[in-house]
């Protein structure tokens, strides 16, 4: 057994315990290499070679699947030890406690919290469920999910998470997956299992939650939870309820549904209502209090402004020394939630979506999910908003990855597509500062758009002079810009337009000179960056293959106009 002080794997010094299980010891270690902590969890493997291979078969499986996901929730695991028969698991460190410990310690939980706790892991098991095959989580219970101090949610051990296929049976070698009580009853008797599996899982783990009760194996035995707890609402009864049905095709069929009716539990109760029947006739008494407490709850207000800035300061100031990017856009998140109409939360997520040089879907969703509820509060004032849209706008544009199978017309396409929509939000504002630019991005994604049908139909004659002028706004904007990934980005935009639509250009009345030196700048465009990274090289080789070709279908373009050699 390892000791605090211990190095394992050449790099992992061990700090402290900071969990125990039957087979396990889970430790708070510093990565020596990179001057980082990691929680390393060190497994004792059994002597038997058979049992010693499915333990190692396990783990690494459990491991090849988290590398494949990217979501707030889910810890990483980033390395595997095998040393003298003990095998150490190497993965994100995670403060706080498990579900299980805190229901331990303080007994069942408000349904309030619980709500917002399930809404959480619902949007984790959405992510798994919506994976490209789907993965089924199979084993939600409470000491699965971890509590971080800030209130979110950590979902650990992915050791029987499993794809879902067709007739995906829960049986393995002899052995029934999932923990008895939270496992399905599918699950449990080696039936088929697909995501509605893991909504059971979830209902039984808020059902333990409320109660401090563990379910019974056979759901028909559950009590239901107001004979446990009367204090309990009827819509939570009823979700709950809902979520463990033994049939499959009677509960929630997806984890999306059954957030949607966690989020509104409380119209389902019967309490509810008759508790705003009575609001209401008191509705009348408060407004005569109100006169009365006016100069009162003018101070109140501001006191409340001032403890809402506060509070924003501290999660931005969060965001901005957070060493960790989860931790960091979760910051962000909770910050742009206390002072909707605020954009300097935006501005800070997006500049960690930028860092890697990707802007994946799944950072999409992050930051829809951030700023659709606070739409109302963002366009109150029109010059913020075109600030906010037009840098979502540069963001979808030159970073947006949609390489989830759902762009059919290429990267690029899909690029200023996304693009188009925030660049005319902020376009649509005359006293923007960029507001001009903003211009001409949104017409150039119209007209890449919209020309291969306006070309079909044979409309298109005279949509070129335009674009002309708009790449060649582009290439004078981006000029000054020190970010390479935009200076390469417009080069080779431009280059591709030149190459494609010459003969159009030179159509609509744009001469060969002018044709020519907007590629020229281009090319000085894309030669004048300092390439710092494998995929910004590769950007500047295209370019520089770009620019012969540009050329050539320019001079083939006026080939019979005459020339004086």
């Amino acid at each position: 057994m390892a000791s605090e002080s211990d190095v394992v794997g050449g790099r992992y010094r061990l700090l402290s315990v900071v969990g125990r299980g039957g087979m396990s010891t889970v430790w708070l270690a510093m990565d020596e290499t990179l001057g980082k902590q990691w929680a390393v969890k060190e497994i004792r493997l059994s002597d038997d070679p058979t049992a010693r291979e499915m333990v190692v078969e396990s783990l690494v499986s459990e491991a090849n699947l988290i590398k494949r996901l990217d979501h707030a929730a889910i810890p990483r695991i980033v390395d595997l030890v095998d040393e003298g028969g003990v095998l150490y698991v190497v993965m994100d460190y995670v403060e706080g406690r498990t579900l299980e410990s805190l229901l331990a310690e303080e007994g069942p939980q408000d349904e309030d919290d619980v709500a917002d706790w399930a809404i959480q892991l619902c949007d984790v098991l959405d992510y798994l469920h919506q994976r490209n095959p789907p993965i089924v989580y199979c084993d939600m219970k409470p000491s699965n999910v971890m509590l971080r101090p800030d209130g979110t949610m950590r979902l650990i051990d992915f050791g029987i998470a499993r794809e879902e296929h067709a007739a995906h049976r829960a049986e393995r070698g002899g052995r029934h997956l999932g923990t008895r009580g939270y496992a399905s009853p599918e699950q449990y008797r080696g039936g088929d299992i697909d995501r509605r599996t893991d909504i059971y899982g979830l209902g039984a783990t808020m059902y333990a939650l409320l109660t401090g009760t563990r379910p019974s194996e056979e759901a028909e035995r559950n009590a239901a939870l107001r004979q446990l707890r009367p204090e309990l609402s009827a819509g939570m009864e009823s979700l709950v309820s809902k979520a463990m049905e033994p049939n499959p095709d009677e509960r929630f069929q997806s984890a999306a549904e059954m957030a949607y009716a966690i989020e509104r539990y409380k119209t389902d109760d019967e309490r509810h209502r008759k508790g705003l029947r009575r609001k209401w006739r008191a509705f009348v008494g408060t407004i005569v209090a109100a006169c009365v407490c006016l100069a009162v709850g003018i101070g109140c207000m501001a006191a409340r402004n001032v403890a809402l800035a506060s509070d924003f300061d501290y999660w931005m100031q969060v965001a901005q020394q957070s060493v960790n990017e989860d931790d960091a856009a979760a910051a962000y998140v909770k910050a742009a939630s206390i002072l909707p109409a605020d954009i300097r939360p935006y501005e800070g997520i997006f500049a960690l979506y930028r860092q890697d040089g990707v802007f994946s879907t799944n950072e999409e969703l992050q930051f829809e999910r951030m700023a659709t509820p606070a739409l109302d509060a963002l366009r109150s004032n029109d010059e913020t908003w075109a600030r906010l849209s037009y840098d979502a706008g540069k963001l979808y544009w030159y970073y947006y990855d949609a390489s989830d199978g759902s762009d059919a017309g290429g990267q690029g396409y899909a690029r200023m597509r996304a693009a188009s929509v925030w660049m005319h939000n902020a376009a649509s504002v005359p006293s923007f500062e960029d507001h001009e630019l903003a211009a001409a991005y949104a017409d150039i994604a119209d007209f890449e758009t919209d020309v291969v049908s306006d070309i079909t139909e044979g409309t298109d004659s005279g949509l070129y002079t335009a674009h002309f002028q708009r790449l060649t706004d582009l290439v004078g904007s981006v000029g000054s810009s020190d970010n390479a990934v935009v200076r390469l980005d417009a080069a080779d935009l431009v280059l591709d337009s030149l190459r494609t639509y010459a003969r159009k250009f030179r159509a609509d009345g744009i001469s060969e000179e002018q044709l020519q030196g907007l590629a020229d700048s281009a090319a000085q465009l894309a030669a004048s960056v300092d390439a710092t990274s494998e995929a910004e090289d590769t950007e500047k080789e295209r370019a520089e293959r770009s620019y012969p070709l540009a050329t050539q279908a320019i001079e083939d373009a006026f080939v019979d106009v005459g020339r004086t050699e």
